[in-house]
């Protein structure tokens, strides 16, 4: 009797697996795009949030502010309170500028009190020029308004533009030097608000 050798089978493994390898499958890609996309955010947010561009940008934000209030502070006095005045001028001033508001205090009082003037100051426009935050120091172009008015006068506008040096004094910036830009020019009359166009 002859025989017919035959092989022996073996069950084929199938390649789908089913729907839940697929659905599981599917859950690990998704979870491994995920956690790569949280790592690269995170890094990013990590890499933007210690940038010395920011930094940077904060000291001229600062500069800024500091600059714009010193100037309206400068700019502003009222002769009824004329001793509180100075002393705001010489809160926001340091250097040589804080020297002369010193020395000169006593004059400067009593040339706001014989004029008998209100004035009141506007920011108009301003920018840093520039910045060394290693010596802190920095210069501002600021462009404002000045309302002046002698007592049961008529008001005037004078607009000027000034150029500030400032220090950084702890936390804060002063004025080390206020320096005139270009002339000033006046018209009758309160300046405009200063949401109004020129």
């Amino acid at each position: 009797m002859t025989s017919i050798a035959t092989k022996p089978t073996v069950p084929q493994q199938t390649t789908q697996g089913g729907p839940l390898r697929m659905a599981i499958l599917a859950i690990a890609a998704l979870a491994v795009i995920a956690f790569a996309a949280a790592g690269w955010f995170g890094l990013s947010w990590y890499l933007a949030a210690h940038d010395k561009s920011l930094a940077v940008g904060k000291d001229r934000d600062a500069v800024l502010r500091d600059a714009q209030q010193a100037t309206l502070t400068l700019n502003t006095l009222d002769y009824r309170h004329v001793q509180d005045g100075l002393t705001l001028w010489e809160q926001a001033a340091t250097g040589s500028l804080l020297t002369q508001l010193r020395a000169n205090r006593d004059s400067y009082a009593h040339a706001i009190t014989d004029s008998s003037t209100v004035s009141n100051a506007n920011v108009v426009d301003a920018a840093v020029a520039a910045l060394d935050e290693g010596a802190g120091t920095a210069q501002v172009l600021v462009g404002l308004d000045v309302t002046s008015q002698v007592d049961k006068g008529d008001p005037g506008c004078v607009h000027r533009r000034v150029h500030l040096d400032m220090v950084r004094i702890g936390p804060s910036w002063k004025v080390g030097n206020l320096t005139p830009v270009g002339e000033t020019y006046s018209e009758p009359g309160p300046c405009p608000p200063p949401s109004s166009p020129k």
